[in-house]
């Protein structure tokens, strides 16, 4: 086995961006929580992405992606391998007429921002959301009222080989909380948004909405489970099996939003694993109904 520090070198030899060695995890997601990667490479080109890729390929290391890192649970016990960032390089928006493209490391508010600045509010609904342009991508993220795919227009992504392709929309196989992008080894490079033809938001009414239902601010991965096809919200089955505030040393389900758990301070992967289990078991034991993860869970 190569020595970490010569495999760091030869990493950082290869690309323009950063490579850190034994990086915390907790640092780069929302929940604060996560140990160390072996590698952490901030790419600032498609090129570095794929010089990355194939570097981990030749060395038979392990690799993934991650944008704002707000939907995502990494193990107390770190990440064997190279955790690849998507950050401000990939950060570019531009606006020609009324279609807009984003490259996946914009996070939704500058997106929104610009958008605004050009008198276009199709994307006010996503308002509160602290996503990338690509994690929201690959999670059609959205309200109860609509989901960005309802303005995707096409979506550039890098293949596992390198290969950049265009995907339409209809190719992406969005549906709730889901994409073709959850499925495949595909990365997102680039959403292209239509805009001036669908409903305008009203996006500081929506951000109040937020205000008043979520517990936003705090160290949280937003949404934990998806809602099922059922009368009730995953939210309110959790909360009608009086499971707010329930805790697990510092991992406590939100008093404002069932659905929401909270790192109070000091909270470990293997706490919210267990407040997830118990969760799980109490809505199936009152409502017969198995709750899924919109989390994702890095093992």
């Amino acid at each position: 086995m190569i020595p970490s520090d010569l495999v760091h070198a030869r990493l950082q030899k290869q690309l323009r961006g950063q490579v850190k060695g034994s990086e915390p995890l907790a640092r780069h997601t929302s929940l604060r929580i996560g140990g160390r990667a072996d590698y952490f490479v901030t790419p600032r080109s498609v090129e570095d992405i794929c010089a990355t890729i194939s570097f981990a390929q030749e060395h038979a290391l392990s690799w993934r992606i991650i944008g704002n890192g707000t939907n995502i649970l990494f193990p107390d016990e770190g990440v064997r391998g190279i955790v690849i960032k998507l950050g401000p390089d990939f950060g570019r928006i531009e606006i020609r007429d009324t279609i807009m493209k984003a490259e996946a490391g914009a996070s939704l508010a500058r997106v929104i921002s610009a958008a605004r600045a050009q008198g276009l509010r199709e994307l006010d609904f996503l308002v509160g959301i602290p996503a990338s342009v690509g994690g929201a991508l690959v999670m059609n993220a959205g309200i109860p009222e609509s989901a960005i795919s309802e303005v995707v227009q096409r979506v550039r992504a890098l293949t596992f080989d390198g290969k950049l392709i265009t995907l339409e929309r209809d190719d992406c196989r969005f549906a709730y909380r889901m994409s073709r992008f959850q499925e495949e080894k595909l990365i997102v490079i680039e959403g292209e948004f239509r805009l001036g033809r669908g409903k305008s938001w009203d996006g500081a009414a929506l951000l109040q909405r937020r205000r008043e239902r979520q517990p936003l601010g705090m160290s949280s991965p937003g949404c934990v489970f998806r809602n099922p096809p059922s009368a009730l919200t995953a939210g309110q089955m959790i909360d009608q099996a009086g499971l707010k505030g329930y805790r697990v040393g510092g991992a406590v389900i939100s008093a404002k939003h069932a659905n929401f758990i909270i790192n109070e301070g000091g909270a470990t992967s293997r706490d919210v694993l267990q407040l997830i289990d118990i969760t799980r078991s109490y809505v199936l034991k009152y409502f017969g109904v198995e709750l899924k993860l919109e989390l994702a869970v890095v093992v």
